[in-house]
């Protein structure tokens, strides 16, 4: 017995506790009399009393209160586990019955409370012999919820979506939500992160432009309404709303009224305004939450984010603050992505009293608790600041759909974002971000995420608290935790077995493997032979290999040191193959030998078994996959003239690739049953292995891709194990004429020129082209002065006379003083004209200068902008929408045999 039963419990909160503290409090006193102790409430004064005869003081205050202050002063409350620090708590049972309950903030003494009704509810009444004390590692920690669709809403762009119940029933469910918060208060996680493209105008009307107005005026009043609730049940929780937005974002009804694009690369007198009221009224009317500015993507972040930021937002939350009259303003969280944020940051120093920052982790993937390299400099540099710098554990894009519990992969990867990035935030997406609060899994009903993955979402946050933890303590915790879903500890050691051996499979094959840790790239929907072999040709991401991978080889590399007999260096592709297939094994032979223990929830713990098993044949498909490219890249590195001598090589990869397809058939025979589709973005961003991810989102839709590769490839190995040459070897295709151009009208920005030989690509220097691809030839296009181009100025306002494409010239160089080409994994809109690709590859060469690639960019009959960003490029014409490309190479230097062939039709190729 605890002896409290004897004694009355007094409470006595300080006079100055918030909302949080507030409810721990009520949370106390809830488990006192679930416990049988008779409580009674007395204010705290200036000095805590000792009690009376047959009493037990609960003192409970933040330390700055004058009767804990006192304490410490006395020196009856001393800290020997370290004073509490921001969101920290400290319990000590004090000589004399006095308990006290401390907490440098709000948060940490309802973190005191919870932790205090906790040991109440074990021990059946008031512990007697208490002293304990924690701070969390990181500062913010919490999930992001996205305020966003599976799919574009045409004429909307991705992220805009106003905030509507047909849109959102999930958004105005206020049980859903006290459930969340309940959820996240039991993990001690503080924030949530509400993500949207440009809510603003969901929520306030600003009365300078009532024309921005989203949603009706009935709806309207329902998310405000919505809204505050959220601020006042989450911050009872100690959690904190934080809303983000992208630059420049404006609404539909907006750009309509205005006629002007809804993408806005940079600054306008008419959309700072409109930001700047709009984003008052917001801050005016719900100060409490804090702010998630993008300053990337469609705004020129590096271009004009600096000036964005300092002009237009920072003056616009100041003025909200001032309108609020709230004596503590909105932390604001600033995006490190698709910028360089350096010079915003030091053009802000020391005007805002709460500006953090935010990056990514893995990018958009999870593929190492070790990022080094750029990436970790990034994350060093803004965690040096000052401020908080939180680390965003983004998009999950290899991990989809599965359920994943690693936790000693997660444990393992928040000492990595505290001890190596010096970060101190934490920002979790959901595992399948885009359909929340839904799983992707074929059950009815639908599945919640914040059911199905309820330990994806408990590790990171338990780790976020305290990430120095003792690995045999852990495997009990979580296997108690298990046992608990499971119904027996038997059953819940085998699920996290399970769990932790398929963590392993997917961040190891896409880290080694992909051509992106980002949202082009669903990794369990496989990637093609072309994606393996030539990644060049889908434009893989250096980042993911250089800073979210340990030192290791790609597959071009790996089989380079083979033939030349050189010693491998860190992890090779057939090291994550091999890991792969062993972790994904271990995986299932442990989920099949917990399934006679289990005792609750079978049917979860069958679909984790199907997961499992759905793993294992990716893992299979990629090992005989790589093994196939090996065989096939080792063909083409000994390649000496003659495709025919190469036959019996290549005849080894055959097999190897008909036994990945037959992997693969089952898994789309598995996941049939088992899964709706495998990506939660069903939008165009989605390429690899298959462009579309609505057309391509599962894996029965992969799979007839995959067999007309195998065709391909064993037809033309065939040829050659006759002694005969496949079409596209044998017949030199003959050049294409010249492109078709239609009319190009420059109405400001640029000059016309004709683009021929002799001529200058910039008007300011005389650095001619000396050669020319035929089908460029008499084009009319558009050159900048070379120095307006040097200074991000060279933009073009034009029309076309009719549907086409824009030539735009990239020169074939990394440094900053040329345009680059756009890219998925930094702006999410890269794609939505086309042009990614080139059509034409170093089709012009110009004296001094690299050679120029051309990308065709898709536009409508009438007047647009170009405005492309920093860096030198050229426009080299306009040409009619149904114009063919074939993406040729028309540098003599670079026409080296890729081996694509190999996966294309030879029937189609003779045509």
């Amino acid at each position: 017995m605890s002896g409290s039963a004897q004694h009355t419990v007094v409470i006595s909160p300080a006079a100055d506790g918030g909302p949080a503290a507030r409810h721990g409090i009520e949370m106390l006193g809830t488990a006192l009399a679930e416990a049988g102790v008779a409580v009674r409430t007395r204010p705290l004064g200036a000095v805590a009393r000792r009690p009376e005869a047959g009493e037990v003081s609960i003192v409970v205050g933040q330390r700055a209160a004058p009767a804990i202050t006192a304490l410490e002063q006395q020196e009856w409350l001393l800290y020997n586990t370290g004073a509490p620090g921001p969101n920290g708590f400290y319990l000590s049972m004090l000589p004399g019955r006095v308990l006290v309950v401390t907490g440098a903030d709000d948060v940490g003494v309802l973190y005191g409370c919870q932790e205090l009704a906790r040991l109440v509810a074990d021990e059946g009444g008031i512990p007697w012999d208490v002293e304990t004390g924690q701070t969390p590692d990181l500062a913010l920690r919490g999930p992001a919820i996205g305020l966003q669709l599976t799919e574009v809403e045409p004429p909307r762009q991705v992220y805009e979506y106003p905030i509507t119940p047909d849109r959102f029933s999930w958004f105005y469910d206020r049980d859903l939500w006290l459930e969340m918060f309940e959820t996240l208060l039991s993990q001690r996680a503080n924030v949530i992160y509400l993500w949207s493209g440009h809510p603003f105008a969901s929520f306030v009307q600003t009365e300078e432009f009532p024309e921005a107005l989203e949603v009706t005026p009935e709806q309207l009043a329902l998310n405000r309404e919505t809204l505050a609730w959220m601020v006042a049940e989450a911050g009872r929780r100690g959690i904190q709303l934080f809303l983000m937005f992208y630059n420049i974002h404006i609404p539909l009804p907006f750009a309509r009224h205005h006629d002007i694009p809804l993408h806005q690369p940079r600054p306008t007198e008419l959309t700072s305004a409109y930001t700047r009221a709009v984003l008052t009224d917001f801050v005016r009317d719900f100060p409490q939450i804090g702010l998630y500015v993008c300053l990337g993507e469609v705004l020129q972040g590096d271009l004009y984010g600096t000036e964005w930021f300092t002009e237009t937002i920072l003056p616009a939350v100041e003025d909200g603050v001032a309108a609020a009259g709230t004596q503590q303003p909105p932390p604001i969280l600033l995006r490190a992505h698709s910028l360089d944020p350096k010079p915003v940051i030091e053009a802000s120093a020391g005007r805002y009293p709460a500006l953090h920052t935010e990056a990514k982790y893995n990018g958009e993937s999870l593929t190492t608790w070790n990022p080094r390299g750029k990436w970790q400099r990034t994350h060093r540099y803004l965690a040096s600041l000052g401020g908080a710098h939180v680390v965003n554990i983004h998009i999950l894009a290899d991990l989809e759909p599965f359920r994943y519990g690693a936790v000693t992969f997660i444990q393992r990867s928040v000492r990595a974002i505290r001890h190596r990035l010096d970060s101190n935030g934490l920002h979790l997406y959901p595992l399948f971000y885009w359909e929340w609060p839904l799983s992707p899994d074929k059950a009815e009903p639908r599945l919640r995420q914040l059911d199905r993955d309820w330990i994806w979402f408990e590790a990171w946050h338990r780790y976020a608290w305290k990430a120095d933890r003792d690995a045999d303590a852990e495997r009990q915790y979580w296997t108690g935790r298990l046992a608990e879903q499971f119904g027996s500890e038997q059953a819940g050691a085998a699920a996290l077995e399970t769990l932790e051996a398929m963590g392993q499979v997917a961040p190891r094959l896409v880290r080694r493997l992909g051509i992106t840790e980002g949202n082009r790239q669903t990794l369990s929907l496989g990637m093609t032979l072309s994606q393996l072999t030539n990644p060049a040709r889908h434009r893989a991401y250096d980042d993911l290999w250089l800073s979210h991978a340990p030192a290791g080889e790609r597959l071009e590399d790996y089989v380079a040191n083979e033939v030349a007999g050189t010693a491998h260096v860190g992890e090779t592709p057939l090291d994550v193959v091999e890991d792969g297939v062993r972790f994904s094994a271990r995986a299932v032979a442990a989920v099949q030998a917990g399934r006679e223990a289990v005792r609750s929830e079978a049917g979860e713990y069958d679909r984790l078994a199907g997961d499992a098993q759905a793993i294992a044949l990716i893992a299979d498909f990629y090992d005989l996959r790589v093994r196939s490219a090996v065989e096939i890249l080792h063909a083409r590195a000994t390649f000496e003239g003659d495709h025919r001598a190469l036959a019996s090589r290549l005849q080894k990869a055959v097999p190897l690739v008909e036994a990945s397809v037959e992997v693969y058939r089952r898994l789309a025979d598995l996941t049939a049953g088992t899964y709706w589709y495998a990506n939660s973005m069903q939008t165009p961003q989605r390429k690899i292995p298959f462009p579309n991810g609505k057309a391509y989102g599962h894996w029965q839709q992969c799979l007839p891709e995959y067999e007309a590769e195998l065709a391909n490839l064993r037809a033309n190995v065939e040829i050659l194990a006759r002694g005969e040459l496949p079409p596209a070897v044998a017949e030199r295709p003959t050049l294409p004429g010249p492109f078709r151009a239609i009319d190009l009208t420059v109405h400001a920005g640029g000059q016309p020129f004709e683009v021929v030989e002799g001529n200058a690509l910039f008007d300011d220097v005389d650095e001619p082209v000396v050669a020319l691809a035929e089908e460029l030839a008499g084009l009319r296009g558009v050159r900048f002065t070379k120095s307006a181009a040097l200074g991000g100025e060279a933009s073009v306002e034009f029309s076309l006379a009719q549907e086409g494409h824009l030539l735009v010239g990239y020169f074939k160089d990394p440094s900053p003083t040329w345009l680059q080409v756009p890219d998925l994994e930094t702006n999410t809109h890269a794609d939505d004209r086309g042009g990614l690709a080139p059509v034409l590859t170093s089709a012009v060469t110009v004296s001094w200068n690299p050679p120029v690639d051309v990308h065709a960019f898709r536009y409508e009959a009438g007047r647009h902008t170009f405005a492309p960003g920093g860096g030198a490029y050229v426009i080299l014409g306009a040409v009619a929408a149904d114009q063919e490309f074939t993406g040729r190479s028309v540098s003599m230097a670079e026409r080296e045999d890729t081996f694509d062939w190999l996966y294309e039709n030879p029937i189609r190729s003779a045509r």
